[in-house]
């Protein structure tokens, strides 16, 4: 503990001199204004910009998928998908106008919902399963734009 008695003067001094400054400068300054910043974002609804990354017609040429808007005519796409997506067919039917697509819908006879027993009491929702479920038949639909999608919502 020798050492520590012989530099217990020049600690005391340093931390004196280091918080003293400190107590100055703050003593010193003005007091502190409220201030709040705005965002520069805002976030519009219904935004009507062009969509971003691949098109259907690239995809299905990429993959030599026919390009004819009856391609699947007389077949149906069954998509089984955990939760509820209550947007599914609003959101196939944004989808299908923004790309040019026929429009597919229950009253046309394209689009049909059912939970996992063949009914129409659905699990409940799940946003992040909702968004999967939307790709899942939207994509569907720009490859085969002629068939028939049939939508199983299951529990799990």
């Amino acid at each position: 503990m020798s050492w520590f008695r012989r530099i217990s003067p020049v600690l005391t001094l340093a931390l004196f001199m280091a918080t003293a400054g400190v107590t100055a400068a703050v003593a010193d300054s003005p007091a502190p204004h409220e201030h709040y910043a705005n965002h520069p974002i805002r976030v519009r609804p219904g935004a009507t910009a062009a969509p971003v990354g691949l098109k259907p017609a690239t995809v299905k040429g990429v993959y030599g998928f026919p390009a004819a808007l009856t391609a699947g005519a007389g077949t149906t796409i069954a998509i089984v998908d955990a939760y509820n997506d209550p947007s599914a067919e609003s959101d196939l039917g944004v989808f299908s106008g923004q790309f040019g697509l026929p429009s597919c819908t229950t009253a046309n006879g394209c689009f049909r919902k059912v939970n996992q027993s063949g009914g129409t009491k659905y699990p409940r929702t799940n946003s992040g399963w909702a968004l999967e479920i939307s790709l899942d038949i939207q994509w569907a639909h720009a490859i085969a734009p002629g068939a028939s999608i049939l939508l199983v919502e299951a529990t799990s």
